[in-house]
């Protein structure tokens, strides 16, 4: 096992690219290759694990990203390679990263005027038309970083922007990206001015001189994150959802077993790709599937939702059992990014709260788990990597002793997984030890 140079593939980690289409980029043939190791390698490939990063990631942060989670786990392999074996006779993993564009607002390199800004920011809502909108609001964003009231022209065109981007607002089981119920872009400003203060205490300024969430654009950041869960849909369904068909294909006679690990939107990316697009059929079942502070509803697997006459739009996966060993998900009440961004789902309307343990309508699994179905409870502790893991059964696992590193950013909690902690989850959900309890290290 061994990270990515940064030029793709190595011995043991192979780089997919996929444009926001969900269509790969693979001019150098890694997919192939891919596929060649798991048909003909003597001896055998055993087992794939497929990494999606989440929001904000560029090929460049992907690629760091993977270095240190790669790192973590191989620290962990080889500490405990005896056992591994012992779990899984003659094991021989293969490692695969995905890379898909989710930083929709990142400034476009060498860009620096507002008007060449504006137009690379209307590609990402995806009509020309929001160009002059995003003009006056980047310019009056750079008048006034520190905005403490949004005028009525502003209001009104953040809101076409948001109308622009495609989004619906179709409650609680929808799509993800359309699952909101409102966007009021006068209270996400308000709201974002109320919690600034740990935003700006992680990265260590006051905002005042063009930091990135500045005031005004608070609203439009709150868009990005609803349009970049649906971009996450759109790469999972299509073109990771062909990736896991080949994985399993070529691997069939070998009997290898494929392992998925997202965070944040890769959680959506992954299980989009298991349930397949819209009328299509689904890409499982994988052997393991681990969602890292996930960006996903936390009704996702139900049906139905509480107090609803709904399904969670990812219900496939527990009413199919496309997951044949462990389902592991992440919380961290230190994960103050993701709660307040699917709190913003609903400004207009009061906290509307669903079933008997009355979980918000609006949440993420990376703050309260998978909500609505059968899930047992477990805690992480500092300096545990060993779990008892059971095949099929749902994990909701508090970890906020580990991912500790506070703040509003999303590189804060939400980002702080490189952790032996988290190394072990994965470890233990890919090769769960039969018959045990869970005992600490």
């Amino acid at each position: 096992m061994s990270p990515t140079n940064g030029r793709g593939a190595t011995s043991g980690f192979t780089l997919l690219s996929y444009d926001r289409h969900g269509v790969l980029r693979d001019d150098d043939g890694r997919l192939a290759a891919v596929e060649h190791r798991l048909r003909h390698q003597d001896p055998p490939v055993t087992d794939v694990f497929v990494f999606s990063h989440g929001w904000l990631n560029d090929q460049p942060r992907a690629v760091a990203a993977y270095r240190q989670w790669v790192a973590a786990m191989t620290d962990q392999y080889l500490a405990r390679k005896a056992d591994f074996d012992t779990r899984r006779p003659g094991f021989r993993p293969l490692l695969i990263g995905l890379h898909w564009p989710s930083a929709p607002w990142e400034d476009p390199y060498g860009v620096t005027s507002v008007r060449h800004q504006a137009a690379h920011y209307a590609q990402v809502i995806g009509d020309p038309a929001a160009e002059d909108d995003l003009v006056q609001l980047l310019e009056d964003a750079g008048r006034d970083p520190d905005a403490t009231v949004l005028s009525d022209a502003d209001e009104e065109r953040l809101h076409r922007l948001d109308d622009l981007a495609g989004l619906r607002k179709a409650d609680v089981g929808a799509a993800p990206g359309h699952d909101r119920a409102d966007f009021g872009a006068r209270e996400i400003l308000t709201d974002f001015r109320r919690v600034r203060p740990y935003l700006y205490g992680a990265l260590g300024h006051d905002g005042r001189n063009g930091g990135v969430l500045r005031s005004l654009l608070s609203p439009l950041w709150v868009t990005s994150f609803w349009a970049m869960k649906g971009r996450a849909v759109t790469v999972g369904s299509t073109g990771v959802h062909q990736l896991i068909r080949t994985l399993r294909t070529a691997g069939a006679e070998q009997g290898v077993r494929i392992h998925l690990i997202g965070h944040s939107f890769g959680s959506i990316v992954l299980c989009a790709a298991l349930k397949g697009p819209e009328g299509g059929s689904s890409a499982g079942p994988v052997h393991s599937l681990t969602l890292l502070q996930g960006a996903l509803s936390l009704w996702s697997f139900a049906r139905p939702i509480p107090d609803t006459h709904r399904a969670g739009y990812f219900c496939d996966l527990v009413d199919k059992k496309l997951v044949t060993g462990p389902l592991v998900t992440t919380q961290s009440e230190h994960d103050t990014a993701l709660a307040w961004f699917f709190r913003m789902a609903a400004t207009a309307a009061r906290r509307s709260d669903l079933g008997p343990e009355r979980l918000p309508r609006y949440g993420a699994v990376g703050s309260y788990g998978l909500g609505g179905v059968d899930a047992q409870a477990a805690t992480a502790d500092s300096g545990q990597i060993r779990y008892a893991f059971e095949s099929g059964v749902r994990y909701n696992v508090e970890c906020s002793r580990v991912i500790v590193k506070r703040g509003l950013s999303l590189q804060g909690a939400h980002s702080d997984l490189v952790h032996a902690e988290l190394a072990g989850l994965v470890w233990e959900a890919a090769l769960p030890a039969p018959g045990s309890r869970r005992w600490n290290d």
